[in-house]
């Protein structure tokens, strides 16, 4: 069964809209689906927080031209959510272009009523 936030919105759909905000560097659309606490492992190894994410999108320092979801996987239950998802990506990372296809791990709660990542990772596929 498909648990659904306080606006009708599935895990899925929240995806769906998250990476439309990561097309377009949509700040707000990013800030509502991003919790606050956010904790997400860079390729590097690094961890990233919401407000660190939010920057690179206002200022331009990431910037994504694609982003093609090829394979998703979704596990779920009681207003919590583990994505898994293959992506074809296109982007631009302090100036350094960036292609390839990369894996994302991401894990959703709900919180405050809506579907928001609280944790995940992300790394090229080879």
């Amino acid at each position: 069964m498909t648990t659904r936030d306080a606006s009708g919105r599935s895990v899925d759909e929240a995806q769906d809209a998250l990476h439309e905000a990561m097309r377009r560097s949509d700040t707000d659309a990013l800030r509502n689906v991003l919790f606050e606490g956010l904790a997400f492992e860079l390729p590097d190894g690094s961890v990233t927080d919401r407000e660190a994410d939010l920057n690179a999108h206002s200022t331009g320092a990431v910037r994504f031209e694609q982003i093609l979801e090829l394979h998703r996987s979704t596990r779920e239950h009681a207003g919590r959510a583990r994505v898994d998802s293959l992506v074809d990506a296109r982007l631009i990372d302090d100036g350094h272009r960036i292609e390839g296809k990369m894996s994302y791990l991401r894990y959703w709660s709900i919180i405050d009523g809506r579907w928001q990542v609280v944790a995940g990772s992300v790394q090229p596929v080879p």
